[in-house]
């Protein structure tokens, strides 16, 4: 079990041929897994599109470093929709506020705590009451019902259940997804036990239609729904042919992703500059997003860097 800070920064090692191939730069959380899906990987060098480390195929995570089999298992992100997805989603965990499950906000969360031989499942939370606390207790992983945006969602009785080691800490996720259920259930949204999963929603569970998570879920869809096949040891999968010609099914999908990427990006201000490759400025941090800065981004080939690199 390891704390994300002590992840944070390890050399990533290709255990083929010995080499050091990056550092962990930052984490994607899956919310409804409760668990890191991705690795973010730092390079070294500037690089314009993000490249990521599915956690399965991550073969350790020791004291000095993370371990790979190879470099052919960190990827580009902007090949896989779903951590997109996940990234603008920005559930990050640390620094969100308590919420217990009837409305009282009881303190906010430090670091998160994985267990890195279980897919990197969160097994608990660090738990600040104030400023003034002493020690900081622990949250275990079947007291939290929603790992939100800004908030985490905690059982009303949370203050019986904190613990004070993280040897303390264990996996419980069937009353997690239990509770959780019950919540979506009760306010009418989908369980998480769905195919797809629900959108994001606020503590009213009202749903959140202007936010990224939901504006992609469809296009993601869409796109895997079109993906290249998918090449295993043994054979070739080919997806299932749709009614409608192949080529014209893929740009039916390129368009629907560019047009939801579009209808995110506008009115949005950027978090960085983004430049192109020979240094010229796309956009200046701070500056608002339009269609103008769209197109330039989609021609210098920046347009993932700037649907990552963005805030409302």
């Amino acid at each position: 079990m390891k704390k994300t800070q002590k992840i944070l920064g390890l050399p990533i090692i290709s255990i083929s041929d010995g080499m050091e191939v990056g550092k962990v730069k930052s984490i994607i959380i899956n919310a409804d897994r409760g668990a890191i899906d991705y690795i973010v990987v730092d390079s070294g060098i500037q690089i314009f599109s993000a490249r990521v480390i599915p956690t399965e195929d991550i073969l350790g995570i020791g004291e000095y470093a993370l371990t790979i089999e190879n470099e052919d298992v960190i990827t580009d992100i902007s090949k896989i929709p779903s951590a997109i997805q996940l990234l603008q989603n920005d559930i990050r965990v640390k620094g969100t506020k308590v919420l217990t499950k009837k409305g009282s906000l009881i303190g906010e969360i430090g670091d998160i705590y994985v267990d890195e031989n279980d897919g990197c499942k969160i097994t608990g939370l660090e738990f600040i009451a104030d400023i003034t606390q002493k020690q900081i207790r622990l949250i275990p992983r079947d007291s939290v019902i929603t790992f939100g945006k800004n908030l985490t969602v905690v059982t009303e009785d949370i203050e019986s259940k904190l613990l004070d080691t993280p040897s303390q800490l264990g996996s419980s996720d069937g009353a997690f997804e239990s509770e959780k259920k019950n919540i979506f259930d009760i306010e009418g949204q989908q369980s998480t036990q769905d195919t797809v999963p629900p959108a994001e929603t606020d503590i009213f569970g009202e749903a959140a239609g202007n936010d990224l998570a939901g504006m992609l879920d469809e296009a993601a869809v869409t796109v895997s729904e079109t993906a290249e096949p998918e090449t295993t040891a043994d054979a070739t999968i080919i997806p299932e042919a749709a009614d409608q010609p192949e080529s014209d099914s893929r740009d039916d999908a390129s368009v629907l992703f560019e047009q939801r990427q579009r209808q995110y990006l506008k009115g949005r201000y950027a978090t960085r500059t983004i430049t192109d490759s020979e240094g010229n400025v796309i956009i200046s941090e701070g500056m608002q997003i339009d269609d103008a800065v769209i197109d330039e981004a989609k021609k210098k080939g920046r347009l993932v860097e700037l649907v990552m690199n963005n805030r409302a």
